[in-house]
């Protein structure tokens, strides 16, 4: 099978590529392979020459407050429906939504299927656990541009499958995700403010790739919560990875999210995804300290 993959650089992207780069010919959409996914004409050509069985959208601006920093200019865009400035700046909509619409304008065209990679930020954090029919009410720039895509996928009636994932993590990688970034503090002896009052559901990398490889087999369409066994609070998660490395947890310490978030993006207070659905289809994901653990031996084996 041939999957075109936008992403596939990044952090869940390229360990997809890692561990299945025998399974599939893969190919990759990115300005850095010669296709920038804002320019409409581009992208079409490139699906129309790869040709592949199946598309993957893991390309994203991710980072929640330089979204929200784009909300202004963004909304102006939206209004006089002139993007060419948000389209020269890569803002939040324009990668997140024009440029999840360029893609799906060429999915349709030539009728492909497409996998696109969402969020558990769509939801408000009001509930106490959330299901894949649940309705999505985004709180931040970056929520709103993510829900958006979804919005145009299921609108678009291509063949889809919409999988939110949350807060992934992994062994190795060049850019830091959540656990990397306690582990390094608490192996430096520095002190952690962790927060107390936002759960999450912390979701191992390798397991969202195993589930994607389940999934690309499937032929259901719609939505599936890709995320891991369990929710924990970050001050709960930083505890298990100070257990886990046989680290110092004095030198983790309690705090809410109004301070450790202040004057930044509102953050939704809680995100139990529920992944029963997933689990109906026999893809199974790993508790944190199941996953924490696995880390810890890939890091053991590269020495790390």
């Amino acid at each position: 099978m041939k999957v075109l993959v936008t992403g596939l650089t990044g952090l869940v992207g390229s360990r997809f590529a890692e561990l299945l780069e025998t399974s599939y010919e893969l190919e990759n959409l990115s300005l850095g392979a010669g296709t920038d996914i804002l320019e409409s004409q581009a992208v079409f050509e490139k699906v129309l020459s790869a040709n592949p069985d199946l598309v993957i959208h893991f390309a994203a601006k991710t980072n929640v407050d330089l979204c929200e920093e784009d909300k202004e200019k963004d909304k102006e865009a939206i209004d006089s429906g002139d993007f060419t400035e948000i389209i020269s700046e890569k803002s939040a909509w324009a990668v997140n939504v024009l440029g999840t619409k360029n893609l799906i304008d060429a999915c349709k065209k030539l009728s492909k299927k497409i996998i696109y990679i969402s969020t558990d930020f769509v939801f408000d954090g009001k509930k106490k656990s959330y299901i894949e029919e649940d309705l999505p009410n985004p709180i931040n720039w970056y929520a709103k541009t993510k829900h958006e895509g979804e919005l145009l996928i299921q609108k678009s009636d291509l063949n889809y499958q919409i999988v939110r994932i949350a807060y992934p993590y992994r062994a190795i990688f060049s850019k830091k995700d959540f656990v990397r970034a306690v582990l390094d503090r608490l192996s430096e002896n520095e002190k952690l403010n962790m927060i107390t009052d936002h759960i999450m559901v912390p979701t191992f990398i390798d397991d969202i790739v195993n589930g994607l490889n389940i999934l690309i087999q499937k032929e259901e369409k719609g939505i599936f919560h890709m995320v891991g066994e369990e929710s924990v609070t970050p001050y709960q998660a930083a505890l298990s990875i100070a257990k886990v490395f046989d680290l110092d947890e004095s030198l983790i310490s309690k705090t809410t999210r109004q301070e450790y978030f202040k004057n930044k993006a509102q953050r939704p207070f809680c995100l139990n995804l529920k992944n029963d659905k997933i689990g109906l289809l026999g893809i199974e994901m790993s508790t944190f300290e199941k996953g924490i653990i696995e880390v810890k031996n890939q890091r053991e084996k590269l020495n790390i």
